[in-house]
């Protein structure tokens, strides 16, 4: 236990050190992109403590998708959970940013421990392989993307090292163990769970058919550990789950989601295998050409370590068998179909299936929408296999030579992963400050205008002032002209656009009717005329406020009514 802290503690190091100059400024600045999801994901982290502050459960809320509200299971409940202490004692930025931090660290910590585990030695490898899996272009990729329930990549290695390991001795501890790791992954990230659980399940039926070709059945100990695991794990997913699923059929939900999986969706979301090899700025879809939407995603799996796994695997071929696990889970990574080219690959006219695809055959309940997230199963075992191989590689020479072996092409891994990708590096900030108009806030709902800032997420930051005035506000996650549920403010005030489908957003002076809503619902409307590619929309808002709200106060680029 003194080591496994020591070495957090380490972890937690190099986190700080990776995320700089996030140290100096913890508490007044968010990491990520401010251009998508980091608002959202970390208003969540306010929205629950504050429900549960007022002895709520942050199930149904009043506070989005005013003036009604409705019901919302937020994505990341358990960071949210987790950071809640520190989200009380420093703010919601704070505790946001603790569990960005946490997590990059526990990554680190988790590929140390898988790697050990296949190395069967403490030392060089387990180091090397922290230091490539903290700083894979898939995990930094989504800090900056602010998907924050996306960078719980440290559960996923722990989940293989405990299977591994209940297969090794069968004790029921480790078989609970392993439950334990499968739930927490599961709850964490669900692409993540789903992940694990196949591999596991790969390792247990590749036993199986070792004992079946050496003439033995499976014995009872066996059997019984495979149902405690199963049973440790439902008993933690179970309620996550049944959360979820209620929020999602709920008759006033706030996100809809089908289960079915159309194909412009999956376009979207498509992986060609490219992105796995390919250094550099490619993607698998250029989603700010496409779309206009700058997130950024990434398998990359850097050649370093490529090339250092395949060292591994010169040196222990007993790990072949990771190596296969790893390639399925690359597989499976791909999606239901080959995407290549920026299109789907067809033959005789049909596109190419692949193994996903018969998954979602025999689960058709099964909704994957970002195929991508299940190759991290090989993230971990290509950084795993790669910290033998330097470790190998570095055990030729003797004393310091040894050391700066191992120290460079962990560095070198390291280096690939933070500038090899398109991943950002430095990590991106956003700015947490909330301007102090927001502090004192009328009663009633706050609006914040204008909806749309092209196709970026930028509005999404009206969650996040929330933070600070706790008023009610008409968006549901994400902010936009789509998304609003006070239709009604907004039928008077967007002409001739329908707030319920996609369409231009053009301020409209509100006739009497929606004007009456308005004074009635709202205490504060803010014009934010700082948002960039937005500057003339507000202007307009502005112009169509003001002769019949009266002039506003001006908050530097913000123009502000106070509501009677």
């Amino acid at each position: 236990m003194k080591r496994a802290v020591i070495r957090l503690g380490i972890w937690w190091i190099f986190a700080l050190l990776l995320t700089l100059p996030l140290l100096f400024e913890p508490a007044s600045t968010l990491l990520g992109d401010p251009r998508i999801d980091v608002w959202n994901h970390a208003w969540g982290y306010d929205w629950v403590a504050r429900h549960l502050m007022q002895g709520t459960l942050p199930f149904h809320t009043p506070y989005i998708g005013g003036p009604a509200g409705g019901t919302l299971w937020f994505i990341d409940t358990p960071g949210a959970l987790l950071a809640q202490p520190v989200t009380l004692a420093g703010g919601p930025a704070l505790g946001y940013n603790a569990v960005l931090l946490g997590r990059i660290a526990w990554s680190g910590f988790g590929a140390q421990q898988l790697a050990e585990h296949m190395w069967e030695r403490d030392g060089g490898a387990g180091w090397i392989a922290g230091v490539a899996y903290a700083t894979a272009p898939f995990l930094l990729a989504e800090v900056g993307n602010g998907i924050s329930e996306v960078c719980a990549t440290g559960w996923l290695p722990l989940t293989l090292w405990a299977g591994s390991r209940a297969l090794d001795d069968g004790g029921m501890k480790r078989w609970a163990a392993l439950g334990l790791m499968q739930g927490i992954t599961t709850v964490t990230t669900f692409y993540y769970g789903l992940t694990s659980a196949i591999l596991v399940g790969l390792l247990v039926l590749g036993v199986l058919l070792k004992r079946w070709r050496a003439g033995r059945r499976p014995d009872t100990q066996l059997l019984l550990g495979i149902c405690i695991a199963g049973i440790v794990g439902l008993c933690l997913m179970g309620p996550h789950w049944m959360a979820f699923r209620i929020s999602l059929d709920a008759p006033d939900a706030l996100i809809r989601r089908s289960s079915d999986l159309n194909l412009a969706l999956m376009a979207h979301n498509a992986v060609d295998p490219r992105i796995f090899f390919t250094p550099g700025p490619f993607q698998s879809v250029d989603l700010v050409a496409e779309y206009g939407e700058p997130f950024i995603h990434t398998g990359y799996l850097r050649w370093t370590v490529v090339l250092l796994a395949g060292a591994g695997l010169v040196a222990r071929r007993r790990n072949s068998g990771w190596a296969a696990l790893g390639l399925a889970s690359l597989v499976m990574g791909m999606g239901p179909y080959l995407w290549w080219n920026g299109d789907w690959l067809t033959v005789g006219g049909r596109m190419v299936s692949l193994p996903f695809g018969w998954l979602r055959a025999v689960l058709p309940q099964l909704a994957i929408t970002h195929p991508l997230r299940l190759s991290l199963g090989a993230q971990a075992i290509a950084c795993a296999l790669a910290g033998g191989g330097a470790a190998w590689l570095a055990g030729r020479w003797e004393g310091r030579r040894r050391v700066a072996l191992a120290t460079a092409l962990g560095a070198v891994a390291m280096a690939e992963g933070l500038f090899g990708s398109s991943a950002a590096f430095p990590l991106p900030r956003a700015d947490a400050t909330v301007p102090a108009v927001y502090g004192d806030a009328p009663e009633g709902m706050v609006l914040d205008l204008p909806a749309e800032v092209g196709t970026t997420m930028a509005t999404s930051r009206y969650f996040w002032m929330q933070t600070l005035h706790g008023r009610a506000i008409p968006w549901t996650p994400d902010a936009r002209l789509g998304s609003v549920r006070d239709t009604e403010t907004f039928h008077g005030l967007v002409s001739p656009a329908d707030p319920t489908r996609p369409g231009p957003e053009i301020p409209h002076r509100p006739d009497q009717r929606a004007l009456r809503h308005i004074l009635e619902t709202y205490g504060m409307i803010v014009v934010h005329t700082d948002l960039e590619e937005a500057a003339g929309m507000a202007t307009s808002y502005v112009d169509v406020l003001s002769p019949i709200l009266g002039t506003p106060v001006w908050d530097g680029p913000r123009a502000v009514w106070r509501l009677p």
